[in-house]
């Protein structure tokens, strides 16, 4: 009789937990996706804010696509698509941010003196040094 309890206390505690996982499975797809899509949207809006579409045109438009075959899959239901297609636009849009971000650097030119130069500009000795080096 001991038993018998002690088998049908695992086997409920074993069927809730099927239970729980099994209702908590369905839920996760679409959130997954819908946190993925607006995270895709931010970045590529950042991208958008520092002109990717002139530096980075092609990241950028593959990024604007992705993005739109991301809230496209999800629409239709087909969550895990709409994931792998959200990671892509997110990963092209960070790439255009940061190719923008480098042409922009490269487009204004290095600065004159580097900041951590291991050997400083040569300064043109002034006027007061010039009178103590020819001095005997």
């Amino acid at each position: 009789m001991r038993m018998q309890r002690e088998i049908a206390k695992r086997l409920i505690v074993y069927f809730t937990f099927l239970f729980i996982t099994v209702a908590f499975s369905g839920c996760v797809g679409p959130i997954w996706s819908a946190a993925l899509i607006v995270d895709a949207d931010s970045n590529f809006k950042a991208a958008r804010t520092v002109e990717a579409e002139k530096y980075a045109p092609y990241e950028y438009y593959k990024a604007e696509e992705y993005l739109h075959k991301a809230r496209q899959k999800q629409a239709y239901g087909q969550f895990e698509r709409a994931v792998d297609y959200a990671k892509i636009a997110k990963d092209m849009a960070i790439l255009a941010q940061k190719k923008s971000h480098d042409a922009k650097a490269s487009e204004s030119g290095p600065s004159t003196i580097p900041q951590n130069s291991p050997n400083p500009p040569a300064t043109s000795p002034s006027k007061d040094n010039v009178e103590q080096i020819n001095t005997p």
